[in-house]
């Protein structure tokens, strides 16, 4: 299989099952799948159940191979950011971009902190010619508002090669727009000066810039690190943003009034994983949060989410009139964890199934090849060790046959429905989740636990 040079590769009929990302490109076979693609493009909404585990962010990661540009990405739990950033990295090949929340909300004042920073760095991507392809965030952070377009503007300045800048007035502005003067730039937020040399770290920048001026003209602009004082590089453009103006006669600051939708490309999609506990886990902040002024009401946060072509993704059955795509997807036991007994496990668990396993490391692949290598799954050719990292482990069963490059083996009678199964993909594990029995089909509005050792 092969796609035209940056494209993005879509299913085919000869995906062969060799890795996590093939994965994403088989679960594009699922029935309901591509008219749910379909509707997306039409800038309809659509809705996706049966998503147990980390099956969810298999999902996304499929979604994402079709969206325009960005596909944001929003969980009810912050514990979830960074489960979900590896899953979807191991199925899409793509590491997704964060969008963060304060923990506590800062009613009248605008921190410089690693929150503030990121958000704006995120804001910067979106207005970039290349926004990230896969942004994660949570409800949370979504109702915290961020400086409208206009407000952002006015507190940016841009410095490029050639300029001609008085040193003195550039200070000035950068005290008055909350940067700090200070000996040596360490942190975001500061600057400093020695002689014709300018050194300052935006709260949107990497890594803060050095500003070099031969006389009164800009001469050159690198990026350096702030620990070894090394180049990173040169560039043409300085782009300074203040976290925030500076308050007046000591009152607070007024809360932002923008969203991050605001900053969406136009042809965005948004998908919603379990919209129920979003809307659960937003009260629950609003409950606990001492000052609510400022954010978005979960109703208000959901609405923005919602102007653009959004997905429904949730574990159980959800009616509606929407495109739906219902997943065969069923949780899996843990394992116990003994190496010396996964072989047995193993095969007793995946009678007739294409299973996959991802390890961490070369090592641990290689490791686990020589304990597997003489059980049933392996001598059928129906086991793949993996390099890669899967929360949860799901059992995903497809409506069409494997290719025989993905060496799939039909399945048992699907004891709901009566009808004929057609050959699992790999069920990814995690290199930790190692399970007891067969995989069983949860009964329906029973949501799956799985727990987690660590492998010897």
């Amino acid at each position: 299989m092969t796609a035209p040079s940056g494209a993005l590769p879509v299913a085919d009929h000869e995906t062969a099952l060799t890795g996590l990302k093939d994965l994403t490109l088989a679960v594009q076979r699922t029935e309901g799948f591509a008219p749910l693609v379909a509707a997306l493009k039409k800038g309809r909404a659509a809705t996706v159940d049966g998503a147990w585990n980390s099956s969810a962010a298999l999902v996304a990661a499929a979604l994402g191979l079709h969206t325009p540009h960005t596909l944001l990405i929003v969980l009810a739990h912050p514990r979830d950011v960074d489960p979900w950033c590896e899953d979807v990295l191991g199925f899409a090949g793509a590491r997704p971009t964060v969008f963060p929340a304060w923990d506590s909300w800062p009613v009248g004042e605008r921190p410089v902190d690693e929150v503030a920073g990121q958000r704006l760095r995120v804001l910067k991507q979106l207005q970039s010619e290349a926004p990230p392809r896969y942004l994660v965030t949570t409800l949370q952070a979504v109702m915290q508002p961020v400086p409208d377009r206009a407000e952002l503007s006015s507190r940016r300045r841009r410095l490029r090669i050639g300029d001609r800048v008085d040193l003195e007035e550039l200070g000035r502005w950068l005290i008055e727009h909350g940067f700090q003067r200070m000996e040596a730039v360490e942190l975001p937020g500061e600057f400093s000066r020695r002689g014709g040399i300018l050194d300052v770290f935006s709260p949107d920048a990497e890594a803060p810039y050095r500003i070099e001026l031969f006389g009164d003209e800009i001469e050159s602009v690198r990026q350096f690190s702030p620990e070894t004082q090394r180049s990173l590089g040169d560039v043409q453009t300085a782009e300074l943003t203040a976290s925030a103006p500076q308050p007046h006669n000591g009152e607070p600051l007024p809360p932002p009034r923008g969203h991050l939708c605001d900053y969406l490309p136009a042809d965005a999609w948004t998908v919603l994983v379990e919209p129920e506990e979003l809307h659960e886990q937003g009260k629950h902040y609003l409950d606990r949060t001492a000052d609510v002024r400022g954010l978005f009401s979960v109703e208000g946060a959901t609405a923005q989410l919602l102007r653009f072509p959004s997905v429904h993704v949730s574990a159980l059955p959800s009616p509606s009139v929407e495109a739906s795509c219902h997943l065969k997807v069923e949780s899996i036991e843990r394992f116990s964890g003994d190496v010396t007994k996964l072989r047995d496990e193993l095969d007793g668990a995946a009678v007739g199934d294409v299973v996959m396993i991802a390890c961490h490391n070369d090592a641990e692949r290689k490791r686990l090849g020589e304990v597997l290598a003489s059980g049933q799954l392996a001598q059928s050719e129906r086991l793949r060790l993996v390099v890669g990292r899967v929360r949860a482990g799901f059992r995903l069963l497809l409506t069409s046959p494997l290719s025989p490059g993905g060496r799939g083996v039909g399945g048992e009678g699907d004891p709901h429905s009566g009808e004929e199964r057609s050959p699992s993909p790999p069920a990814p594990l995690p290199p930790g989740e190692r399970g007891e029995g067969r995989s069983r089909r949860k009964p329906a509005r029973t949501r799956p636990t799985t727990s987690r050792s660590r492998s010897d």
